[in-house]
């Protein structure tokens, strides 16, 4: 393997390896416009992980094979759950006022004695602060408080296809983001001197099992590990106090903004998130007729039209590949903080990338935002549990990675290979759930490293038009819905008559 400057290389991978262990990477993105960008369309043909260093040419794709019938049952026509959300944001004291609604009907066949939701801002102390609850708009004072949820015991079962009314008015006090700590995953929620991030910032109801259990979790030091039903969102933000020229970087386009009034719809959707800034710079480009916006700082101009360039790229190939990307817009926003998170609609990007940006898309800027485009798809599209099965999203977007470098930039699809995967000669199951790895690094290695490993070989085992119909099937059958470990090898056996024993063996704990 050959780099143009080994000595700056090793110097870089010693850095980053620091850096990921030391900020638990990838817990996991006027100038002149990106005009008539051509995008690369062709065929990754698989290859052995031991690379060589000659460069290889790309090679057509067939991406317009018969997708084989699905079987999946026909659902009740159940309405999704809406979310209005009106909030007051005061930027001088970072406080929020909230006045939320939820309308929600049982989609499952089995009546519901209680509501849970998540409420993720009450792992902060002294964060979040109810100030009525109100049931069919009947004040409702039995709610109980978790550690990360509230409880809401029902007087009457909720029945099957029986709909209800949640409303909730409560205040936010965000927290300072806290310096990246080596023990625990670095925060998102709350503010720094640059901006403040609204992620998971309002009770939501979570998705029911099969079983008529709610899917919620224990946090845990690294990874992921809320789960998100596809839901509707009017959102009202409300800005006091801001300094002039302030923007608000969202997961939807506002549908309208009336001075410091800013509203927005997000249909069909696993989140709404938004971060606010007095110091953003936006470039926006169109792709497909998709909207995407890069935030940045300005002390980072070429990394943020850098990452906007790549992102709009990795969007045309991903739904040439994957099928259609699911809304209309996509916000990058740089995170004044060292970690990277994807979201509906939006994802952040570290600082960190943004330094480490040496004008090539050699490094973790271009990886990690095309990485975290992919999530649109596989985490957005087809949701998974991620603290039970965090390989699903993961793995996927990392091996996206791979196959973005394949078809845009060929020369560099071996380098991809040392630097990204080999360097850590990765072991370990990839199926475990987050609280079963030891540390962050055993996680990483298999969730994501290991991953990429297993699809590759799946991918060479199947042949290019057989693993890239999987793929695509996969997007369309799970569309809106959370996928699992045992469906993913359903569809494999579905596609393939090959024996995939030994490759299950090498990499999956459990038989699916």
């Amino acid at each position: 393997m050959k780099f143009k400057n080994k000595k700056n290389l090793m110097e870089k991978t010693i850095y980053i390896s620091f850096f990921i262990l030391f900020n638990l990477l990838l817990s996991a993105c006027s100038v002149t416009r990106v005009e008539n960008l051509t995008i690369m369309t062709p065929s990754p043909q698989a290859k052995p992980i031991e690379t060589s260093s000659e460069s290889k040419e790309p090679t057509p794709i067939q991406t317009n094979t018969t997708i084989p019938p699905t079987n999946i049952p026909t659902e009740v026509n159940i309405p999704l759950p809406n979310y209005q959300l009106s909030v007051r944001y005061n930027y001088s004291d970072q406080t929020a006022l909230i006045d939320e609604i939820i309308n929600y009907t049982n989609p499952s066949n089995k009546g519901l004695p209680d509501i849970k939701l998540a409420v993720e801002p009450l792992r902060y102390t002294d964060s979040f602060q109810i100030n009525n609850v109100k049931i069919n708009q009947s004040e409702f004072t039995k709610f109980e408080l978790g550690k990360n949820l509230i409880n809401l015991p029902l007087e009457n079962t909720l029945l099957p296809g029986e709909a209800i009314q949640l409303e909730i008015s409560y205040s936010l006090k965000m927290p300072s983001i806290a310096n990246p700590q080596p023990d625990q995953k670095p925060g998102i929620f709350g503010y720094t001197v640059l901006q403040t991030n609204f992620v998971d910032w309002y009770p939501f109801i979570p998705p029911l099992t099969e079983d008529g259990s709610w899917q919620i979790h224990d946090g845990w030091f690294f990874g992921e590990y809320l789960v998100y039903d596809l839901s509707n969102f009017s959102v009202k933000i409300n800005l006091e106090n801001t300094p002039q020229n302030s923007i608000i970087a969202a997961s939807a386009v506002p549908s309208s903004i009336n001075q410091n009034e800013y509203i927005y719809e997000h249909k069909a959707a696993r989140n709404f998130v938004w971060s606010y800034s007095p110091s953003f710079i936006v470039k926006t480009d169109n792709v497909n007729g998709i909207e995407v916006s890069s935030y940045y700082f300005s002390f980072h101009q070429k990394a943020g039209e850098q990452a906007l360039i790549e992102t709009t790229k990795a969007i045309s190939l991903y739904e040439d590949l994957f099928g259609p990307y699911p809304h209309k817009n996509l916000a990058i926003v740089e995170a004044d903080f060292l970690d990277g998170m994807e979201y509906d609609g939006l994802y952040f990007l570290s600082k960190g990338f943004y330094n480490l940006y040496d004008g090539t898309p050699q490094g973790y800027l271009t990886m990690i935002a095309v990485h975290e485009t992919a999530h649109q798809w596989w985490y957005t599209k087809v949701a998974n549990d991620q603290a039970l099965e965090p390989w699903l999203d993961e793995a996927l977007c990392t091996y996206s990675e791979y196959i973005f470098y394949e078809t845009q930039y060929p020369e560099f699809a071996d380098w991809w290979w040392e630097y990204r995967v080999n360097y850590y000669q990765p072991s370990g199951k990839i199926d475990l759930p987050i609280y079963d790895y030891p540390g962050f690094i055993p996680y990483r290695d298999a969730t994501y490293l290991q991953g990429a490993k297993f699809l590759h070989q799946l991918r060479s085992q199947m042949g290019n038009e057989q693993f890239f119909t999987f793929l695509k099937t996969y997007a369309a059958m799970y569309d809106g819905k959370i996928s699992s470990t045992v469906l993913f090898w359903k569809l494999v056996e579905r596609i393939t008559s090959e024996d995939q024993t030994a490759l299950m063996d090498e990499y999956f704990q459990g038989s699916y």
